[in-house]
């Protein structure tokens, strides 16, 4: 399947920061931009790579793409770099990206979709009030969304010690500092979509996560995939992968039932 067209547009200095900004065809007004982060336990072992078969198929339903790179844990990254460069990305959305796109974009309609590892860091920015780009919605796929719990297990702890460079016992207020559970309202609709049968962040951290949002007076909505894991969003034959584009192109997709 062929890509849509795409620009390389730097937003800072760093090798890593970098995203492509995919754009559709034959569109004549401003269209919304889609901001993608990529999972991969924040490491530098993955790459952005990982949504462009997403963002080619935004694209083609009339939306432009921001699929953006980001200094991971072995590539310049940790925390705060990390979460520095989400937060630098979403403002280039009103400066770097409209100077720089071949088709008129609405900046004042930006989403925000992040997997797994990349779900953590879009609800985190999403929080972030004093951003100058207020994300108007946020798709979470199977987020991690609870990082005080998942450091206490075995499977999550050493990817978030890299990532913080100290363990949560030593500093979990650091932890609950970047932990999107801890973080709620942010005040930005959220659609959290979860592989029931994910093994790597279990469908628990999503439904924790709306919990809170509900409680704290945030627009949050859980989609629980029966049947399905947590790679399956990366599968265009999926059903996670027809709830994201339901979730990121619907106008109103907390009323879906």
């Amino acid at each position: 399947m062929s890509s849509m067209p795409r620009t390389r547009i730097d937003y800072g200095s760093h090798p890593a920061q970098f995203g492509y900004l995919y754009t559709p065809l034959g569109v004549d007004g401003p269209v919304p931009v889609v901001m993608l982060v990529h999972g991969g336990y924040w490491s530098a072992d993955f790459n952005l790579n990982l949504a462009t078969t997403l963002a080619s198929e935004l694209a083609r339903r009339g939306l432009a793409a921001w699929n953006v790179e980001y200094r991971r844990v072995g590539a310049g990254g940790g925390w705060p770099e990390t979460s520095a460069d989400i937060e630098a990305a979403l403002a280039a959305t009103a400066t770097l990206l409209p100077e720089q796109s071949p088709v008129p974009l609405d900046t004042a309609d930006v989403r925000i979709v992040g997997h797994s590892a990349g779900a953590q860091l879009a609800v985190w920015v999403a929080g972030q009030r004093d951003c100058p780009v207020r994300p108007t919605r946020v798709v979470s796929q199977a987020g991690a969304l609870d990082l005080a719990s998942r450091a206490a297990t075995r499977s999550g702890g050493a990817a978030l010690t890299a990532l913080f460079g100290v363990s949560y016992a030593d500093d979990p207020e650091l932890y609950r500092s970047a932990s999107p559970l801890h973080r709620v309202p942010t005040g930005v609709p959220t659609v959290c979509i979860h592989g029931v049968e994910d093994v790597q962040v279990p469908v628990a951290a999503s439904r924790a996560y709306v919990d809170a949002a509900r409680g704290a007076c945030d627009r949050a909505v859980l989609w629980e995939v029966p049947g399905e894991g947590h790679n399956d969003f990366l599968n265009r034959t999926t059903r996670s992968w027809a709830l994201t584009l339901q979730a990121v192109v619907d106008q109103d997709p907390w009323s879906i039932r």
